[in-house]
């Protein structure tokens, strides 16, 4: 039996490890290649956690979008626990940090891809690279691809449009008969609508809570480093919230608002009377200032051009409403989100081949037999943190266990 694997990354190459194990295990003989279409495989792998590969989240919360239960179904089956076991026998080691982020404990992603890859070629699984499959047909008793590779059993395991240039994933799914959702990008920078106020702050750093409103609803909140830009929000965050704004954005055409606390230890009033104790302790010093001690001073200037609060007034011409008004946009300064980055600066994508069309309990379609699909190409997606990989090993585990 010949098994043709359409992508080299997470999801293939896990694919491709389990269905040669039980292959092996079961004695069969199985031909497994993976097609891949640049010059080597899991070079996505390699950008992963800065380098450094957050593999998994010991978390067992579903972190998903899209058909959540399906992911659920998949992750269930094979667990966190599932997965690490699984990198353990083949000599990874690992560590998780305090909010649960899995890496390994050589801190390298070039050092999951070399496991991976070793495996593979210990199991005898043959890699074709720079072969980008453009063209899938279904015969009888199996696939041709691109007129000349015959497969009995195709696995679509090709990722998505996120940083990727001409994408041909989808199609290739839907020439087979399969539904793709409207997709966007996820996990990326947010564009803000009216972006005066954060010209001046380009690359300027502050440890923040973000939260979310949609339709004047809060949705959800995230902690962390923001990162200012020109265009708008960047840094974990915002990466964070801009999850639900894909979602959003595929459905509704609604402009979700950011509001940003930029002093997130101290409640409201408690930072009101730090602001007057120290207006009263330096009179004569300049408003632009009195931030100095809870932020980069650009943050504060932004914040008194916000206010409509004139550079250099003095701390002693400050009225209790100055100092109110301040203080609200230091704990909730707005902006409206206009859009997102576009997929070349994506992590993942929301949306992508719909799930219902597939089973979950062995990931092959309902519509063509022997043609399966895990991975970042179907309608699943999830924060940052390392779900995604996660949804990367256990749907394509289960893929892999399914072929054989």
């Amino acid at each position: 039996m010949k098994i043709a694997i359409i992508g080299g990354g997470a999801s293939g190459l896990s694919c491709a490890i389990e269905a040669a194990e039980k292959a092996k295990r079961l004695k069969k003989p199985v031909e497994i290649t993976v097609y891949e279409s640049k010059d080597r495989v899991g070079k996505k792998i390699l950008a992963t956690g800065n380098g450094r590969c957050n593999m998994l989240n010991m978390n067992d919360k579903v972190c998903y979008f899209g058909d959540s239960d399906f992911a659920k179904a998949v992750t269930e089956k094979y667990s966190v626990k599932s997965n690490l076991q699984f990198f353990r026998r083949m000599g990874l080691y690992t560590r998780a940090d305090e909010e649960g982020r899995v890496y390994p404990l050589s801190n390298q992603a070039s050092g999951v891809l070399d496991i991976l890859r070793f495996e593979c070629e210990r199991l005898g699984v043959k890699f074709v690279v720079d072969s980008e499959i453009k063209i899938i047909e279904a015969k009888n008793d199996g696939f041709v691809l691109n007129k000349n590779h015959f497969a009995n059993k195709v696995v679509l395991a090709c990722g998505s449009a996120a940083g990727v240039k001409n994408f041909n994933g989808y199609s290739l799914l839907k020439n087979l008969g399969h539904t793709v959702t409207k997709i966007n990008p996820s996990l990326t920078k947010l564009v803000v609508k009216d972006n005066t106020l954060l010209k001046p702050l380009k690359g300027v750093r502050q440890k923040a809570t973000l939260k979310l409103f949609i339709n004047g609803q809060f949705v959800t909140e995230e902690k962390g480093e923001v990162l200012f830009a020109d265009y708008g929000l960047s840094g974990i965050a915002a990466m964070q919230l801009s999850a639900y704004i894909a979602r959003h954005f595929i459905k509704n055409k609604t402009v979700p608002l950011v509001k940003i606390d930029l002093v997130p230890d101290f409640e409201k009033a408690a930072l009101q009377k730090a602001v007057s104790e120290i207006c009263n302790h330096n009179p004569e010093g300049k408003a632009e200032n009195i931030f100095t001690g809870f932020m980069p001073k650009k943050i504060g200037e932004a914040l008194l051009k916000e206010c409509k609060i004139p550079f250099g007034k003095s701390c002693s011409l400050l009225s209790k409403k100055d100092i109110e008004v301040l203080v609200t946009a230091a704990k909730g300064l707005s902006f409206e989100i206009s859009s997102l980055k576009d997929f070349s600066e994506a992590q993942v994508v929301a949306g992508g081949a719909l799930c219902s069309e597939f089973k979950k309990e062995t990931l092959e379609s309902k519509k063509q037999k022997n043609l399966f699909c895990c991975g970042e190409l179907l309608d699943v997606d999830g924060l940052c943190g390392g779900y995604n990989l996660g949804w990367a090993w256990s749907s394509g585990r289960l893929c892999g266990n399914s072929l054989i």
